[in-house]
């Protein structure tokens, strides 16, 4: 990080630190404030709509009331007669008094007089079934008021609920003589539908949006609100306040029926304006205050680019511009402040250095060993005069490949792995291995590698250092040692040191992978013939005739093995029986023909095979042997022929 991207960072953090604290106190004091104002604005609308709905059923309640304890509604009860309804209750009148309806009911809940002012155009629409909404109203009315209740002369209910998905203002009140003195014969029930022009005019008694709907159960925190002064009461609750939305509040009043059961809901949103003007404000602050603050960073850091920042970055120029000559600059920095005395210790310690380097070069130079360094993605830097012939390189040709360039793919994964473990490793501890290195003339040497890595002033790997032994010579003879041990001098195939192990290996492979596998046991009849008849020699040039036939009549994957003597034994991975039993007779098929031999014709030795497969008949490798072999007695009974083993035959041997 430069010098100036670190002074930003220094002021950068200050300056948004305070511009935080300044906005968390705002946030906490001044936004705080202004949303209690919102909070007691909302709650303030939602008190005045409850008080104007109380006082609304007060006012209805006072006019269904006069109409109730009228003797001529007495009368009109028990004696309905058509004239009433036309002569004393003028439809003009309703509708001038607010009411969409007014029935007159017998305490058998009998409809004997009815009128609807919904059909006046002022209003709206009448409903579209006027007798399903009148028994809608009869029923809630039986539910909500008790109309079957006579106990009390007097009496009356008052309501505001959801009548077929509709708001509605119901009233009733008992219908008795003028002097309160009889007892009642019906009820009145008379009221409005909230909708159309009535619910604007709800609407523009307040600032706030309402939304009237089906009630739901109140929770924790609902307040009860106080009512209009007089005989009603809505019985209103009012729930917390909510933010439904960024910019909004909400209240929700419940409003329940006669039984304490909700019924009506009417959600008050209001939006935020304190709130959102305080936000304003305080952004306009904060951006202002951000303004100045930067102008303020701007001038310091002009002073510090012409003072300071110059200075130090042609110096770092000059230090940069350092590279791997034998002889090192000196920097020059004029003046005899900080940064000239910076610039005279920098030069006594290039001086050290380059003295360091030129004895470090010449102990690498005089080694036989190969020196280099590598960076973190495997290019090399740094080689010494030894590695170049080691790898048939010019040290010119090493400086800037990788190892990707002289190794294998298999064996970058191998070195890969190694370096993780150098740079894994305790400080001081290396990471040897031997890998196979492509020399310049395309011939392939072996070389023993020790690595470490090189670490950096903080302690972060940067990159590897590492000596390189050429160990071709040791390889090859430890390859030869291992061939002759495992490998027949006179037929070249495997000898019984590999079938042992290689029989092993796939019979553990099988057993893991739920596989099959195949034995062949070959022996040469009359073989012992030829060694009494045309001596040693032409014994020996039989078996490598007979191992050459055999060879030709593989697949890929099987394995052919002389295990001493006359016998051969052929490994068959993933061979069942019928692979098994074509495989013999392709190998019948190629000892058949005679053997020409040294002017010698040899055509009376013949081949007996005998054929086991795991896990049929055995799960181990001894038992499986033994089963080959036990095979093999069998064919040869009747010489030059194949047999499987079977276990009853192998009885009866025994």
């Amino acid at each position: 990080m430069t010098l100036r991207n670190r002074l930003l960072w220094l002021f950068a953090p200050l300056l948004l630190l305070t511009l935080l604290v300044v906005y968390a106190l705002s946030e906490r004091i001044l936004l705080q404030r202004f949303d209690q104002q919102d909070e007691q604005a909302l709650f303030g609308e939602a008190r005045q709509l409850n008080l104007y709905l109380d006082t609304e059923l007060l006012r209805h309640l006072n006019i269904v009331r006069s109409y109730a304890l009228w003797d001529d509604s007495y009368a009109f009860v028990q004696h309905p007669e058509g004239g009433f309804l036309r002569e004393q209750l003028e439809t003009d009148a309703l509708i001038n008094q607010a009411f969409d309806f007014v029935l007159f009911l017998t305490p058998q809940m009998q409809v004997v007089g009815e009128l609807w002012p919904l059909q006046q155009p002022s209003v709206g629409a009448p409903p579209p079934d006027r007798a399903s909404l009148r028994d809608a109203l009869v029923q809630r009315s039986r539910q909500l008021h008790r109309l079957d209740s006579d106990s009390e002369p007097r009496h009356f209910h008052q309501q505001l609920l959801m009548l077929d998905a509709t708001p509605t203002l119901l009233l009733s009140h008992a219908i008795i003589n003028s002097q309160g003195t009889s007892k009642p014969v019906g009820t009145l029930v008379a009221g409005y539908f909230i909708k159309g022009q009535r619910l604007q005019q709800l609407q523009q008694r307040t600032q706030a949006k309402l939304l009237l709907q089906p009630a739901e159960s109140s929770g924790a925190g609902w307040q009860p609100l106080p009512s209009a002064k007089g005989e009603t009461s809505s019985g209103a609750l009012m729930s917390p306040r909510s933010l439904p939305e960024a910019g909004l509040q909400r209240v929700q009043l419940l409003f329940p029926n006669s039984s304490e059961e909700a019924e009506l809901q009417i959600a008050v949103t209001l939006p935020r304006r304190f709130y959102q003007e305080g936000q304003h404000a305080i952004r306009f602050f904060l951006g202002t205050a951000l303004l100045v603050a930067l102008c303020a960073m701007l001038v310091v850091y002009l002073g510090l680019e012409f003072w300071v920042l110059q200075r130090i970055e042609r110096l770092q120029q000059e230090v940069a511009a350092i590279g791997h000559d034998a002889h090192l600059p000196r920097l020059s920095d004029p003046g005899n402040d900080e940064l000239g005395r910076l610039s005279t210790a920098l030069n006594q310690m290039l001086e050290r250095l380059e003295q360091s380097e030129a004895r470090d070069r010449a102990i690498l130079d005089s080694i036989q060993d190969g020196y280099f360094e590598l960076d973190t993605r495997g290019r090399i830097l740094t080689v010494n005069r030894a590695l170049g012939p080691l790898l048939g390189y010019s040290s010119e040709q090493l400086i800037g490949r990788t190892l990707k360039d002289i190794l294998s793919a298999e064996e970058v994964a191998r070195a890969s792995r190694q370096f993780s473990r150098a740079r894994d490793a305790d400080a001081g501890d290396t990471a040897a291995f031997i890998a196979p290195l492509q020399r310049g003339n395309g011939i392939i040497g072996h070389f023993e590698t020790r690595v470490s890595p090189i670490h950096d002033a903080d302690g972060a790997v940067v990159g590897y250092r590492g000596i390189l032994r050429d160990i071709s010579d040791q390889v090859a003879y430890q390859n030869q040692l291992l061939d002759m041990a495992l490998r027949d001098p006179l037929t070249g195939l495997c000898n019984r040191k590999a079938f042992t192990e290689q029989l092993s290996a796939n019979l553990q492979r099988a057993r893991q992978q739920g596989g099959i596998l195949a034995l062949l046991y070959l022996d040469l009849d009359r073989f012992k013939e030829v060694n009494d008849s045309f001596g040693h020699a032409i014994g020996d040039a039989l078996l490598i005739a007979v191992a050459e036939r055999l060879r030709n009549c593989l697949r890929q994957a099987d394995r052919l093995y002389r295990l001493g003597g006359d016998e051969f034994t052929v490994l068959m991975p993933s061979g069942n029986q019928e692979a098994a039993e074509k495989l013999a007779e392709r190998l019948l098929a190629a000892l058949v023909s005679p053997f020409e031999l040294d002017g010698n014709r040899i055509d009376f030795v013949s081949p007996s095979i005998g054929i086991a497969l795991f896990p049929e008949h055995a799960s181990e490798a001894e038992a499986l042997i033994k089963a080959a072999d036990s095979a093999m007695y069998q064919a040869k009974q009747q010489r030059n022929r194949a047999c499987v083993y079977r276990a009853d035959q192998a009885s009866r041997q025994r």
